[in-house]
């Protein structure tokens, strides 16, 4: 394989290829004539064929040279496209996105791989926040998901649905229970910590009272959803999340659900001081037309 002339000399021969001159050459590389001559002429001493011609008081291509100059043009414009690409990548930083546990592992983690699948450049970082804590989090990630309606009903500003949630008291389908003259009553109740609001705000929406001997508390909505479906008691929860219990006939929804219209909330919440993360955007965008509750 030939030794390469130096790269000054193909920046230089570039250069003058692109602009039409020397001077203009000169200019663009912030070097003096002098210079930009003079490593023209080292390119020609290495290559040992002529590039160049006298063209009046400029210099033109050969035939030869504006084949050469193409070639180095676009080899050139790859090396500075890959370095950018480098650079942007040193930049980046990786997507905070902020959810609690029970949603990350039933609906956000099968949606972030697919995610990957088509954004394969783009390193996501999970959060958990505590029990209606992403509030209060606000600012600590790039995104920020919402679906409890009964406890957030009013949506933030600027956040975008990505469907429909649907909320209600669950139970398996051979624990006691009754639902008589708008009274649903069993033995017990089974809450997730800090949520037993749900269950007064679900019966102020509805309607329909819940008479219950005694309460049961576990700190993740998953431990009580399992807890209701091993027949323990009765839980409350957004359907999309327990939609393979329901759809296998281990969980049932004897008063229904409450459903609430674009309930499924997703938002910008980055720093208020610093630009949007720009991989967040995209994964925002994609969300909209690839995942729904």
């Amino acid at each position: 394989m030939s030794d390469l002339p130096p790269l000054t000399s193909l920046l230089a021969f570039e250069a003058v290829y692109r602009t039409g001159s020397v001077t203009a050459a000169a200019e663009r590389l912030g070097r003096t004539h002098g210079a930009v001559s003079k490593q023209l002429h080292q390119l020609h001493d290495h290559v040992g064929v002529d590039l160049f011609r006298k063209h009046g008081s400029g210099l033109e291509l050969t035939p030869h040279g504006r084949n050469f100059a193409r070639i180095v043009a676009a080899a050139l414009d790859d090396i500075r496209s890959g370095y950018d690409d480098l650079r942007r990548t040193k930049e980046r930083r990786p997507v905070t996105v902020l959810a609690s546990a029970t949603f990350a592992r039933s609906w956000l983690i099968p949606v972030l791989s697919r995610f990957g699948v088509d954004h394969p450049d783009i390193e996501v970082s999970l959060r958990m926040f505590v029990p209606n804590g992403e509030r209060s989090h606000a600012g600590q990630a790039d995104l920020t998901f919402s679906y409890n309606r009964l406890l957030s009903p009013e949506p933030w500003h600027g956040s975008v649905s990505l469907g429909d949630v649907e909320i209600g008291p669950v139970l398996a389908p051979d624990y006691g229970h009754a639902l008589e003259d708008h009274v649903l009553s069993f033995q017990t109740r089974i809450d997730r910590r800090h949520d037993e609001a749900m269950w007064q705000a679900w019966t102020s929406l509805t309607g329909i009272a819940i008479e219950a001997q005694k309460v049961q508390v576990f700190d993740h909505s998953y431990l009580a959803f399992q807890a209701a479906r091993s027949r323990m008691g009765a839980a409350i929860a957004p359907r999309f999340l327990i939609a393979d219990m329901i759809d296998a006939g281990e969980l049932v929804a004897p008063a229904g659900f409450l459903r609430f219209k674009g309930g499924l909330l997703v938002r910008p919440t980055g720093p208020a001081n610093q630009p949007p993360n720009p991989d967040a955007m995209i994964l925002l965008d994609w969300l909209k037309g690839n995942a729904t509750a």
